[in-house]
């Protein structure tokens, strides 16, 4: 993704080369009732200018290259309760096949690793 902003002799050009990734999971934690996930893994800025805007020659006067990750976890009052009751609710449905086991058990291990105070 490329965006360019122009403003007189000056633009600037911003770059996510490997894009960006959003993720939602609302898989209850001990610690949360949610995760949002933004995931930059390459921002390139750069600031150009010119003399001219009759001629198209831009020379580049700065360049910063970054990262950006974040995570939002959100924890509503009594989110412990609510956590248990979607537990026991997928747990009674998966009861017969064992999948939802299989499948979030490791996203449950993987959140206790990650969760803020772990």
């Amino acid at each position: 993704m490329d965006l360019t902003w122009k403003a007189g002799l000056a633009s600037m050009v911003v770059c996510l080369e490997q894009g960006l990734k959003f993720d939602s999971n609302d898989l209850g934690a001990h610690n949360y009732r949610r995760v949002t996930s933004i995931r930059i893994p390459h921002i390139s800025s750069k600031l150009l200018l010119t003399a001219s805007t009759e001629r198209n020659a831009w020379l580049e006067a700065a360049e910063i290259i970054c990262d950006a990750y974040l995570d939002i976890y959100s924890a509503p009052k009594g989110h412990r309760l609510t956590t248990r009751a979607q537990s026991t609710f997928v747990e009674e449905q998966d009861r017969l096949t064992g999948r939802a086991k299989r499948i979030f058990d490791p996203l449950r291990h993987r959140s206790r690793l990650n969760s803020p105070g772990a």
